[in-house]
């Protein structure tokens, strides 16, 4: 027995999300990343409908360095001869005239009985203000948003950085940040204003509303809410507060350049009562007074605002002063604002709020694999609320857009478009590397990530696509980014899925004339995988016919392109089902993926191709996905699958099975296949004989089967092959083959045998232990051809982890041990295991002594959980001959009185 302990410290400097502004020369930089706008026709709901203006008896020119929307106006009987962005506006009887140079959308208001002549641009509503007497002689030129730590400004290096410190301040009641151009002539001005000297996010209250509690931003006192549901701020004056007598506007902004038309820049006055019914305009109410000097202030965001990091600045205009003017609070905390899947009126709005607990809020799961006779399955730690993941997220889909800031950014079939296409490296150097090749030096073997956390902070700290990823990391990303922009999403895998590359729903498979599968050099190569993950994400398609929203296909994996881009989706689910392959996006390709038809054929004299067998049933098997429990993996042989094969296709071979095909066919302009049904069949081929499941290191056997139903002597010719495969259906190597001419006695049975030792193929075996046996036989009488194959699983040991500890709190160390067994009578050397769980910020990689043969290898560790709830642990051990050896467990932590940290213990 191997017995080994580790308790080294481990700080995990928490990472923080800064300014996602960029610079030309960073190498993420350049053209694709400045904010020069969605290409939209602009909407009018999310418009701003209150300008700060500036009085004056004399024309005021405007600094054109200025970067806030503040325009100065006159205030005088003549017309204004600016020569910037600068409108006059008159207040006695005489009609004002717009300047006609201007550039700016600004309506010009007559304060008296005579209408003024406004600009013939006019597009932005304007509410009036009250005149006082004496006129401002200063222009107010706006602020930029305050930081309060240098590393949220603008990056020269561009993207999130992972210091060591969080570099947002959230401070419940912050240091002020004004810019009201106050200099000691205002004393008489300043003394009767009431200035907001904080501003309290209510963290706690706004987050047990919003289902956002769970978020690292929010534990650390942050505000994460989602759209179309109100949200509460408290805001303190210096002195008693009389929405009579001050007018407050709170703008929010996002991205670089934030502008009203594009709904990255909103003003919203603060109301006495709510006085609009529409569901797309931004409120803020006055809800109640909180003690003499504070009230606290209902914010809604419609429910189609733009899903983004935002920055508040709340600006008091004081009516009855001596020198009306906006004196300025900006928030120092960014408010987080997502997708809402409990709000009727959102688009991702989801009707059975229970599965919310899996499909939003769940942050642990399992990504099933193998094959359709061995399910296999892989926990996968999603951890959508660890520190930085929210912000990482919002990062991907910024880059995806660009860095193009618009309405785009607020639709969730967009949104997840562009998620299937920045999850993968190819064309935008997108988060993670695929690679199916074996090989995985320079990166990390794709089977060795437990979870998306690590994946995603080192693209962010890095800057870099991460190396290396198949379908089930790709998908497990994209779960883990959807989750935390609120839209509810589900990680799919479909056994036997088809790669259909020509587009004609079907899959050819070519036998030449020595009976052996090639590729026409005119043909693309097809296969079939053993299995395929994908994602499922839930939305209103209101680019559809009326009853194709609820579920949609995406996929992050780089397989065909779309649209130039490796992305693919989002698919309806009901149109898959249907064979509605003429509606958006990428259906053909999905549809494919579950139910083509396995077409073979077979290279005959002349060398002309002719279809030898068609198989309607061979593609789309076992459709599976974790059970919607909300709960993490839970062990002893509970039921965590759940088989959605009827929700993509119906049974194969029925009647609208073959109507789907046919339809989905005639969409993609691809006829029937034409099989020869006169020729002699009276051989009948059953296939491979059942085998029990063998376990590495074991040796097998494999068997074909058939009957004689004839008259007739018959002689079977076959050859029957056997490889190592990857779960691509790529070849890999061989194993071993055998040639057979048999006789077969009329109406009687035969079977064809081959014995496989496992020093045959421990030296070839690849990281699945995926093997494919073949047999191509003809009847030599009749000219009868068959090709069967069939792919199977070597069982891998398990990795037990049992929790010593009786009970398990927050911020208390607890134990729990590691064991599993060597199968092999070799040693296991360059071992390594991989693990995730409560207390570990990111995966936790530790080298391990070498494993003998037959041995018994067991290890404890210490972990520390930061929250509480019911949390996964999973533990992956890796291998110079076995790969990919995983356990998990889960675990109950309770709350405690001690305070939250970030420092852990691990191994």
């Amino acid at each position: 027995m191997t017995y080994e302990t580790w308790s080294p410290n481990r700080r995990f400097n928490p990472p923080s999300y800064s300014d996602y502004r960029r610079l030309r020369d960073d190498r993420l930089g350049g053209s694709m990343y400045n904010d020069t706008g969605f290409n939209r026709v602009p909407s009018f709901r999310n418009r701003a409908y209150n300008i700060p203006v500036n009085i004056d008896i004399n024309p005021t020119m405007s600094n054109p360095r200025s970067t806030d929307n503040v325009i100065p106006v006159n205030i005088d009987r003549n017309p204004s001869r600016s020569v910037d962005t600068f409108i006059p506006v008159n207040i006695d009887r005489t009609s004002t005239v717009s300047n006609p140079r201007s550039i700016d959308s600004f309506i010009p208001v007559n304060i008296d009985r005579t209408p003024a002549v406004s600009t013939p641009r006019l597009t932005e509503p304007f509410v009036p203000i009250n005149i006082e007497r004496s006129p401002v002689t200063t222009v107010n030129h706006g602020t930029a948003p305050y930081y309060s730590n240098p590393s949220t400004r603008p990056l020269e290096n561009g993207g999130p950085t992972f210091s060591r410190e969080p570099t947002v301040s959230f401070d419940r009641f912050p240091r002020p940040a004004y810019d009201d151009d106050y200099d000691a002539a205002d004393d008489d001005v300043s003394s009767n204003r009431a200035r907001v000297s904080a501003i309290d996010i209510l963290s706690e209250e706004n987050s047990r509303q919003h289902h956002t509690e769970k978020y690292d931003a929010v534990q650390a006192g942050g505000l994460v809410v989602r759209r179309g549901q109100p949200f509460n701020l408290m805001l303190q004056f210096d002195r008693k507060f009389s929405l009579k007598k001050n007018t407050l506007r709170l703008v929010f902004k996002t991205g670089s350049n934030p502008k009203p038309g594009k709904g990255t820049h909103i003003q919203c006055l603060l109301q006495s009562e709510r006085r609009t019914t529409s569901s797309s305009e931004w409120t803020a109410v006055l809800k109640s007074r909180h003690k003499e000097n504070s009230v606290v202030v209902s914010v809604t965001p419609p429910a189609d605002c733009i899903v983004a990091e935002w920055r508040l600045t709340v600006e008091n205009i004081v009516s009855n002063s001596v020198k009306p003017r906006a004196v300025k609070y900006t928030l120092r905390e960014s408010i987080f604002i997502l997708f809402n899947p409990w709000c009727r009126e959102d688009d991702v709005y989801f009707p059975d709020v229970s599965k919310l607990d899996e499909y939003v809020l769940n942050d642990s799961g399992v990504i099933f694999n193998g094959d359709a006779k061995y399910v296999g399955q892989k926990p996968w730690f999603y951890g959508q609320f660890e520190t930085g993941i929210l912000e990482a997220s919002l990062f991907c889909v910024q880059l995806g857009f660009d860095s193009k800031f618009g309405y785009a950014m607020s639709n969730p079939t967009r949104v997840s478009r562009i998620i299937s296409k920045i999850v993968n490296f190819n064309q935008d150097n997108g988060v993670l590397v695929g690679n199916w090749s074996g090989d995985y030096s320079g990166g990390k073997s794709p089977s060795s990530w437990n979870g998306s956390v690590a994946i995603l902070r080192e693209f962010v700290s890095s800057k870099r696509p991460v190396k290396w990823g198949q379908c089930f990391t790709f998908a497990g990303i994209v779960t883990t980014i959807c989750r935390a922009l609120g839209i509810p999403c589900r990680t799919i895998t479909n056994f036997s899925s088809a790669h259909d590359t020509d587009g004609n729903i079907k899959i050819d498979i070519y036998v030449d004339a020595n009976r052996r599968e090639v590729v026409p050099p005119s043909q693309a190569r097809e296969s079939i995988w053993n299995f395929h993950c994908w994602n499922e994400v839930w939305m209103e398609r209101r680019d559809l016919p009326t009853g194709y929203g609820g579920w949609q296909i995406i996929d992050a994996t780089p397989q065909e392109e779309s649209s130039g881009f490796n992305q693919c989706g989002p698919a309806s689910l009901k149109a898959i089902k249907e064979g509605r392959c003429e509606l958006l996006y990428d259906t053909p390709f999905v549809f494919a993926e579950v139910n083509a038809d396995k077409v073979v054929w077979a290279r005959g004299e002349g060398g002309k191709w002719s279809i030898v067998s068609l198989d309607p049933s061979a593609i789309g098997k076992k459709i599976s996905t974790k059970v919607p429990d909300g709960l993490p993996v839970r062990g002893g042989g509970a039921r965590i699958r759940e088989d959605i094969t009827d929700e993509y296709k119906f049974p194969d071979a029925s009647l609208r099975e073959r109507l789907a095909v046919k339809k989905a066919s005639r969409a993609r302009d691809a006829g029937a296949p034409y099989i020869n049904e006169n020729s002699v069949e009276d051989v009948r081929f059953h296939g491979f004989v059942d085998r029990n499941y063998v376990s590495l290191g074991q040796d097998f056997v494999v068997s074909f089967s058939f009957t004689n139903t004839g008259a007739a002597i018959r002689t079977i010719s076959a050859k029957m092959l056997c490889e190592t495969v990857q779960y691509t259906g790529v070849r890999d190597r061989i194993i071993k083959q055998q040639s057979y001419q048999l006789p077969v006695s009329p109406r009687s049975n035969g079977e064809m045998s081959m014995e496989v030792p496992a020093s045959d193929y421990l030296h070839k075996v690849n990281e699945n232990a995926t093997f494919k046996v073949s047999v191509v036989a003809e009847v030599l009488e009749t000219g009868q051809l068959v090709t069967w194959d069939d792919e199977f699983r070597l069982l891998k040991p398990e990795m037990e982890i049992e929790v010593l500890s009786s009970s398990v709190e927050v911020n208390k160390p607890f134990q729990c041990r590691l064991r599993f067994q060597n199968p092999l009578n070799t040693i296991l050397r360059h071992c390594s295991i991989s693990v995730d769980g409560p207390g570990i910020d990111g995966e936790f990689d530790q080298r391990i002594s070498d494993v003998a043969p037959k041995t018994e290898w067991v290890a404890e560790m210490t972990m520390t959980p930061k929250t509480a709830g019911r949390k996964q642990i999973t533990v992956t051990f890796n291998s110079d001959v076995i790969d990919n050896v995983s356990g998990s467990a889960d675990v109950m932590v309770s709350t405690s009185s001690q305070k939250h940290g970030h420092l852990f213990h691990c191994f």
